[in-house]
């Protein structure tokens, strides 16, 4: 199982999020490279379903911002999802860009680098079908200590451990709440994902002392601040700009 926590690894594990989604093109191989060469431990990426069953890599619940055509992955094929451009929105010398798989992303960081795979559900879209194909790619490639699979829903996360207890999972959420363990019990977790927008001390070392790893994620980033809190992974969108104390 990968392991998270800073006090195993001694100091907090960088993830690249979307790859380097600030350096190339979020959820590309463009952006997963840049994001391997700037020393991230970790990629993170997103999930989906396409309408004929296949794993495809891309974040965003409507297709137009990034592509130009209207419309969510699960209402397509992959062959029509892999003919759109996802490179242009970013900068024109990335036209032509591809909506990797999943198994392309798996084959290529084997042996080289870390997965955070989030399983995106939402908008009317709870497909378990998603989770279950994306633990076998995950068992197929005989992945199953390399990477960490998060998502906002339980559901998904539950699934996931029944299929595979040995994938770490983490469970992902945007509030401030009293005590963010009574949302996750009765859940089998490796770590929390909260966002940093919401986030204070405490509440990590809460989490911390409950066994889980802190891993979060969100839009405020004062990477001091974090890591004088001991979070367990700091994640960056050019992971090449982050420069941490290295601890132990």
């Amino acid at each position: 199982m990968l392991e998270l926590r800073c006090q195993i690894n001694g100091r907090p594990l960088i993830v690249g999020h979307r790859g380097a989604m600030a350096v190339a093109p979020e959820n590309t191989f463009p952006a997963f490279e840049a994001g391997f060469m700037a020393g991230a431990d970790i990629l993170e990426l997103d999930v989906q379903l396409t309408s004929d069953g296949k794993v495809i890599v891309f974040h965003d619940t409507d297709l137009f911002y990034k592509t130009g055509f209207p419309g969510r992955v699960c209402d397509h094929s992959s062959h029509f999802l892999r003919n759109l451009d996802v490179g242009s929105h970013f900068d024109e010398s990335y036209a032509g860009l591809q909506m990797p798989y999943l198994e392309e992303v798996l084959d290529w960081a084997k042996g080289r680098v870390n997965l955070m795979i989030e399983l995106k559900h939402g908008a009317n879209v709870f497909d378990a079908e998603l989770d279950k194909a994306t633990v076998e790619l995950i068992e197929d490639f005989s992945m199953v200590d390399d990477v960490i699979l998060t998502s906002f829903d339980q559901f998904a996360l539950q699934r996931v451990k029944e299929m595979n207890r040995n994938i770490a999972t983490s469970f992902i959420y945007i509030t401030r709440v009293r005590n963010p363990l009574q949302m996750v019990e009765g859940l089998d977790l490796h770590a929390l994902s909260p966002a940093t927008d919401y986030l204070t001390h405490e509440e990590v070392k809460l989490i911390q002392n409950a066994g889980y790893a802190c891993s979060p994620g969100g839009f405020w980033w004062d990477y001091g601040v974090l890591e004088q809190w001991g979070v367990d992974t700091i994640s960056s969108n050019d992971p090449a700009t982050l420069r941490l104390p290295v601890k132990g």
